[in-house]
């Protein structure tokens, strides 16, 4: 089956689908976006990526036009339409089309334009990652916050050009002040003295949903968790590394700067962490997830 998206509430195929030269998504990355997986018919983790969705758009100053459960209908419409089995869904809000290609946002009058992208997941839940920590400094968050999860992401896809020319799959980015952020599109834990740190959200990053969840979860297992700033040469020197996501989960990390970490292999804690993330993911989709999302969507 083609890939599927709904835009304005119409499903179509994705390859088909068309917004005008003037959205200001396509012109300006004047947007906001969240990415949900499914397990089956249910998004993972619906209500925490709605309500970034709602913050980012806030950070924007826009105006959302639908509430969620009309959203969460629309999601679901897509997906029945798709088939059976997991699923990617990515939700974007743009502010819609302007008046002119112009940045100002007097010219931007119309409604917002929903689109909602749905494909076929293909796993990387696990996927290991090669990761440099390269020149190009993360938005300073009084410049472009990256807490706002915004169609922008000109200082993500350099950065990892720039990892990818060094022979990394990913990248780290600092802040100005030489603190690790985050990845491209992941977080980073670093075990760093047996202690699991992540950098703060004052550092400049996105609060990655599975990265609260992971704080949240590390500690039920016996496991030392801290947020703190985390230096280049601490990162370069650490234990073990690993990146969270929405479709990672987990993903360890081989190499740091080509320093393989446990002969390339990621580290024992790490491995021991994945299943176990695991299943609470799908002990939480049993108990809350699923009837919460029923409970949405019902007409």
């Amino acid at each position: 089956m083609a890939n599927l998206c709904n835009i304005d509430g119409v499903v179509t195929a994705e390859a088909d689908a068309r917004i005008p030269v003037l959205d200001r998504g396509f012109l300006f990355g004047d947007s906001v976006y969240e990415v949900v997986r499914t397990h089956g018919e249910v998004p993972f983790a619906w209500r925490e990526h709605w309500a970034r969705l709602c913050s980012s758009a806030a950070g924007l100053q826009l105006q959302l036009d639908l509430d969620e459960a009309i959203v969460a209908r629309r999601v679901a419409a897509t997906l029945a339409a798709s088939g059976p089995g997991d699923h990617y869904v990515r939700v974007i809000v743009t502010r819609g089309s302007g008046e002119a290609p112009n940045i100002d946002l007097t010219y931007a009058r119309s409604a917002p334009r929903w689109v909602i992208l749905c494909r076929p997941l293909t796993t990387i839940t696990g996927l290991a990652a090669k990761v440099a920590i390269v020149d190009r400094l993360r938005n300073d968050r009084r410049a472009l916050d990256p807490a706002t999860k915004s169609g922008n992401y000109l200082n993500n896809v350099l950065a990892l050009a720039e990892a990818k020319a060094v022979g990394a799959t990913d990248c780290l980015m600092c802040n100005s002040q030489g603190f690790v952020t985050e990845a491209s599109t992941s977080n980073v834990f670093a075990r760093l003295g047996g202690i699991w740190c992540t950098p703060p959200l004052a550092a400049g990053l996105l609060a990655g949903i599975t990265r609260r969840l992971l704080l949240d979860f590390l500690p039920t297992i016996g496991e030392l968790v801290a947020e703190r700033e985390i230096t280049a040469d601490e990162l370069r020197g650490a234990e073990e590394v690993f990146l969270s996501s929405t479709l990672r989960d987990i993903g360890p990390v081989t190499h740091v700067d080509g320093r393989a970490l446990h002969g390339g292999a990621g580290g024992p804690q790490t491995a021991r962490l994945l299943p176990l993330f695991q299943a609470h993911i799908e002990r939480r989709l049993r108990e809350f997830d699923a009837p919460e999302w029923r409970r949405l969507t019902r007409a």
